[in-house]
């Protein structure tokens, strides 16, 4: 009987040293202070997943104020790590850091179309419009020249071969923060619009996932008692109650739409906070469209579009529409621009309160101009994709 009862101890002891050690995520503390660094290691060797290449994702949630951080980190042969200093713009109180492991590792895929700028007769305008064609391109099953540019040096230069379908892969490659991937089709061969995906930012569904609790006080006061953490449900699909979701911690710089509105823009047509812009100059789609007025149609719900072929009435809820090119007022039936000629276009939904004793919506047109002029439909070969976060990084609150 004392056998029996020593080996069942045994055993108990021996499942809770397994129990331990399948862990696969440390941190070194639960109280952290101003200056002091937070330090996570993880290993899938514990749990069976040791993969060469997967990524761990790390979300970390304020419990008081629903401030949200994402974070991601490389996994390579089963093992991740990660450090994070506190910092002074950190608020006190507690923090749910939740551990989320999947397969997915960085990648870029990329599909790449020909360009030709042709015209074509418009029957309701009785003149022709310059439009954008995409084909599949001539580089079928050639390579295409790729650089991935780190903040301080050339991190891989290489080719991509590209399928029958105009598609791409370049390899996984693993940076931090973020790099500028820049694409040379090589000369004599046209004019090519390219398209990326980095799976790695839509939704992924986790293998492995676990949260843990963590306070963080100032070096003054007294510590901050870890009470309200049962009620904490962390919410992967929906974004956690009142959370103010921040971005990854990276360089990121701003779109040529961001630029040229620094630059063209004035503080009126800035003022409206329901404004919505719609970027040209980053984006194709209205290339593909066969007018500026079609484009809006699709894009603006209530816009109201009709013309009998001579003149064109637009109203927004029954309201008139007033149009301005450059921030200048004109008539909607002297709309005449290549859709190639737009570099920006800004929606006022009404009341916009633009123009004095009128109270329908607006649409301001914006005309490419300055170091923007010469991207007559020209596509830039020139990206900035995230990477992973760096192996040391300040959690702080982003300017």
């Amino acid at each position: 009987m004392q056998k029996c009862i020593s080996f069942f101890l045994l055993l108990m002891i021996a499942e809770g040293l397994f129990a331990s050690d399948s862990i696969p995520v440390v941190l070194n503390g639960k109280k952290f202070s101003v200056g002091d660094t937070l330090e996570f290691n993880w290993n899938g060797n514990l749990i069976g997943k040791g993969y060469a290449t997967a990524s761990l994702h790390v979300w970390v949630d304020h419990i008081e104020t629903g401030r949200r951080w994402k974070l991601r980190y490389p996994i390579l042969n089963g093992l991740a790590e990660g450090s994070l200093v506190i910092t002074d713009s950190l608020p006190v109180g507690n923090y749910a850091f939740n551990f989320m492991a999947t397969e997915q590792f960085l990648e870029i895929k990329g599909e790449v179309r020909n360009v030709k700028i042709k015209t074509a007769f418009n029957y309701k305008t009785k003149k022709k419009d310059t439009i954008a064609v995409y084909e599949l391109p001539k580089m079928t099953g050639k390579e295409m020249r790729y650089t991935l540019l780190g903040q301080e040096s050339i991190l891989h230069n290489d080719f991509v071969r590209v399928d029958a379908a105009g598609g791409f892969d370049v390899p996984a490659i693993v940076f931090g923060d973020s790099a500028q991937l820049l694409f040379d089709p090589g000369r004599g061969r046209g004019v090519y619009w390219i398209n990326l995906e980095t799976p790695l930012d839509s939704l992924f569904t986790p293998f492995y996932s676990s949260t843990s609790f963590i306070q963080v006080n100032k070096n003054d006061t007294t510590a901050v008692d870890l009470k309200d953490t049962s009620a904490y449900v962390f919410g992967f699909e929906d974004p956690y109650p009142n959370a103010i979701v921040l971005d990854e911690i990276v360089v990121k710089g701003k779109s040529n739409g961001e630029k040229f509105e620094d630059d063209f823009v004035s503080m009126l047509f800035k003022a409206s906070p329901d404004a919505k812009t719609i970027n040209a100059l980053d984006n194709n789609e209205l290339m593909r469209s066969n007018s500026i007025l079609t484009f809006l149609q699709s894009r603006v719900a209530g816009l109201f579009i009709r013309s009998d072929g001579i003149t064109t009435n637009v109203t927004w809820r029954a309201a008139p529409v007033d149009f301005f090119i450059n921030e200048f007022p004109v008539d909607v039936n002297n709309l005449n621009l290549s859709a190639m000629d737009v570099a920006l276009i800004k929606v006022y939904p009404p009341p916009s309160q633009l123009r004095s004793l009128s109270n329908g919506g607006a649409i301001a047109i914006y005309t490419k101009r300055g170091r923007y002029e010469d991207q007559k439909g020209v596509p830039q070969y020139n990206f900035t994709v995230k990477g992973y976060t760096q192996g040391l990084t300040r959690l702080k609150i982003a300017n």
